[in-house]
């Protein structure tokens, strides 16, 4: 199988704002779990039909995942912080381990299994094994190491990248609040360290010119996708009342249509050095704009379609999706060579199946768990505005 860019966030969309209807609960973010759907449908859309991946790109997904969990992790850390005054780190780092862990063990296991009785292919090595647990395997990728997964199981290098910024960024944003940093001053700090990435894969690109697709995979080249998010959810949150918008007041709709237009521009250009260094910083800039409009605006007509049933619950089983989409299309491809369509839907519709006994057996039951322990915060969080509930 080609190298394909893709991650996820596996990460519920639960913060801070009043939903737009009484039945759903006063955690939800309208529009996140669409927008995760559509970022996970992307990725499968460049695995399942490579011919399409040369047009939109797999990494167009990596970026909309890296974005949303920087946004959604950092705005429920400045939640918890504005209600209790600190942020429980270890309870944080519980809830990340049970979310995550569980079901990339599962069916990483499940691909051993499969590579060894299914396809007769090799279940990977030991160093690619302790990769794929110890959350290191993007830099074997980035080093061209010698350590093999099953597979369908190459994706996992995004966790790597998911799991440093949940592993560092928590300790370092606490830092600031409590050094009493302004979002201004939060917000400048983050951006600072976005462009020092930037002029870093340029560094790479233009100079080091590493042997493996470094800029695609290491921390140090990407961590700046998921800080973009970051940033919105320091200043001008979109879920925030006493946020401002970034947007012009009477140029909302304007901004929106041209971000998209832009984002979509990103994917034209096709020199390695800028595919490889300003795409990841042009990205989410349009994504930036893209979020402040369809969370502050889900019920207009070009927003509200996000809120789609069956959209919203490919959201919510989009991490598993992502872990087992790409085996299931191993498994499935060679019965059905010939008809590459069948291999789209079938695989589509067994990783799906996949996910919904997943969440329904593993997932829910290890989130009731998450849920005793989780840190609890009072009813009245302290400057959020109106719109804040607790979690």
């Amino acid at each position: 199988m080609l190298f394909h860019p893709c991650t996820i966030d596996p990460t519920p969309t639960e913060v801070c704002r009043l939903p737009s209807a009484a039945s759903k609960p006063s955690s939800y973010i309208p529009g996140l779990d669409g927008i995760r759907a559509i970022a996970f449908l992307l990725v499968f859309s460049a695995h399942a039909l490579l011919g399409l991946s040369y047009y939109i790109p797999a990494t167009l997904g990596v970026t909309i995942f890296f974005f949303l969990s920087g946004y959604l992790i950092t705005t429920l850390l400045r939640r918890e912080f504005a209600a209790t005054g600190t942020i429980a780190l270890r309870d944080f780092y519980l809830r990340r381990v049970l979310r995550i862990f569980i079901p990339l063990y599962i069916v990483y296991a499940l691909a051993m299994l499969g590579a060894h009785f299914l396809t007769h292919q090799s279940p990977g090595n030991l160093f690619g094994f302790a990769s794929v647990y110890l959350y290191f395997h993007n830099y074997t990728i980035a080093l061209r190491a010698h350590a093999f997964t099953p597979p369908g199981m190459e994706l996992v290098w995004s966790l790597s990248v998911e799991e440093h910024f949940y592993l560092l960024f928590p300790l370092a944003y606490f830092t600031m609040l409590r050094r009493g940093l302004s979002a201004r001053s939060q917000a400048r700090l983050l951006i600072g360290f976005c462009l020092l990435e930037l002029a870093w894969r340029v560094v790479l690109i233009a100079w080091i010119k590493p042997a493996g697709p470094w800029t695609y995979v290491a921390t140090d080249a990407r961590l700046d996708s998921i800080l973009w998010g970051s940033v919105l959810a320091v200043r001008n949150n979109p879920a925030i009342s006493t946020d401002r918008s970034i947007l012009p007041r009477n140029y909302e709709l304007l901004c929106f249509l041209l971000a998209v237009a832009g984002l979509v521009a990103t994917l034209i250009p096709r020199s390695d050095l800028y595919r490889g260094t300003l795409r990841y910083t042009l990205q989410p800039l349009t994504l930036y704009v893209i979020f402040s409009f369809l969370i502050r605006h889900i019920r207009h007509p070009l927003a509200r379609w996000l809120e789609w049933l069956p959209l919203r619950y490919i959201g919510w089983t989009s991490y598993v999706l992502y872990l087992c989409h790409d085996f299931f299309l191993y498994a499935i491809q060679p019965p059905l060579a010939a008809h590459p369509l069948l291999v789209v839907v079938f695989g589509f519709a067994a990783a799906l199946g996949f996910a919904t006994l997943m969440r329904y057996t593993v997932e829910q039951p290890v989130q009731r768990l998450r849920a005793r322990l989780r840190h609890l915060v009072p009813n009245n969080p302290v400057n959020l505005g109106p719109r804040e509930q607790t979690t």
